[in-house]
């Protein structure tokens, strides 16, 4: 029996007149992706430019953010604290290849709103996220 695979979220940020990186860096935040997978009770978080399209052979550049909370996995809405909103652009699993401090390495897989099962292959590393396609067995037209 296969174990249970760790879930994914990608949800697209609208920052709040408070929402900062931190003390270290407050200008404002741009509209983004947050990029969040589970991995020992956190979600490892990155944000991209916001977009357009999953397609495969797509590479943006990427920030990692601090760790959040699981509950982003299934949250929507106003975040509080004049911080913005999310709202779930899409969710699903992942298998884990590769995971250290300098490299994130995973097949996210989800279904798209056709109900048609995606599947891409991701690498987090030196400041850029890449899309590549997924894994064969998955159904991409």
């Amino acid at each position: 029996m296969n174990a249970i695979q760790p879930r994914f979220v990608i949800l697209r940020h609208t920052p709040g007149s408070q929402a900062t990186r931190g003390p270290e860096s407050p200008a404002p935040v741009p509209p983004h992706f947050d990029w969040m997978f589970e991995v020992d009770g956190v979600l490892k978080t990155w944000a991209t430019e916001p977009l357009e399209s999953f397609a495969e052979g797509i590479s943006t550049k990427v920030e990692k953010l601090a760790d959040h909370r699981v509950h982003y996995l299934d949250f929507q809405g106003d975040i509080g604290g004049d911080r913005g909103e999310v709202r779930q652009v899409i969710s699903g699993h992942y298998r884990k290849i590769e995971i250290d401090t300098e490299l994130f390495v995973a097949e996210i897989t989800w279904r798209d709103a056709r109900g048609q099962t995606q599947s891409r292959h991701v690498e987090i590393a030196a400041g850029y996220l890449l899309l590549k396609n997924g894994s064969a067995s998955a159904a991409n037209p």
